[in-house]
């Protein structure tokens, strides 16, 4: 069981100093008896804030590429990465017109499970999300250590991290668990949004800081819809064989 804080958030979330909701995806199970390699994928909030100490903790982890799903209005209001200078940001906007993350846009605690419900929707069919995961798996299939985030780590980045985990092989439970860990990180992007935007504190409704199953499975059901499968998901993000081989060979060690 991982170690909480008193206010309910994980300890090891604020590893990167100046960053929240980090975490490394390494130890998930995969169909065949493997497990993922530890060091080789990470996740966490915006790096805009992130501190000197939190720059040479990246540096120390090895990462060498990072992946910011924001769109390019949430960047010039927000910031750039502050990464070390041994990283490489490349920039996957899901929409490159984005000002907002979906937890800024003031949504009404009334209406927010619907709001997520649908933007989960949206993401299987976004072209700049197809640039994105694709990306990443180029990343990691050419052995790198890679980070991806977006804003508050919880929506796009976990789609992201969900759809590379999936096409690795690994058990949906396992999955849908790390998915589900950025609820500890409710706490911290609560503060921060106090700290840095304007909003009633009864806007910040959990529901929308959080995430649920049922938004993923939202996703997951669009996914359907729209490809037929998740093997014709991939195919539309321009998976093939060979690209799903080299992110399994790197990211899975199989134990055996």
């Amino acid at each position: 069981m991982s170690e909480r804080s008193t206010d309910g958030s994980e300890p090891g979330q604020f590893h990167l100093h100046g960053a929240w909701n980090f975490r490394d995806t390494g130890g998930l199970r995969t169909s065949d008896g493997g497990r993922t390699r530890s060091g080789l994928l990470f996740r966490a909030s915006a790096l805009t804030h992130l501190s000197d100490e939190g720059r040479a903790t990246l540096a120390g982890l090895r990462v060498s590429d990072v992946f910011d799903l924001r769109g390019d209005a949430e960047v010039t209001r927000w910031g750039s990465d502050r990464a070390p200078d041994t990283v490489t940001v490349h920039r996957v906007p899901y929409i490159a017109a984005e000002r907002d993350a979906p937890h800024e846009r003031g949504v009404p605690a009334t209406t927010a499970r619907g709001y997520l419900d649908g933007a989960y929707r949206a993401f299987p069919t976004l072209p700049g999300a197809r640039v994105a995961i694709r990306s990443v798996v180029e990343a990691l299939s050419s052995g790198t250590s890679s980070l991806v985030h977006c804003a508050a780590g919880k929506d796009r980045a976990g789609w992201t991290v969900a759809t590379v985990l999936r096409a690795a092989g690994v058990v949906e439970e396992d999955i849908v668990a790390d998915y589900l860990r950025s609820n500890a990180a409710v706490a911290p992007l609560r503060r921060h949004i106090l700290d840095h935007d304007e909003v009633a504190p009864a806007d910040l409704d959990d529901d929308l800081l959080g995430v649920r199953e049922e938004y993923y499975r939202a996703g997951l059901e669009a996914m359907t819809t729209a490809h037929g499968s998740f093997d014709g998901y991939l195919d539309w993000l321009g998976l093939d064989h060979d690209a799903l081989t080299g992110l399994r060979r790197a990211l899975v060690d199989p134990q055996r």
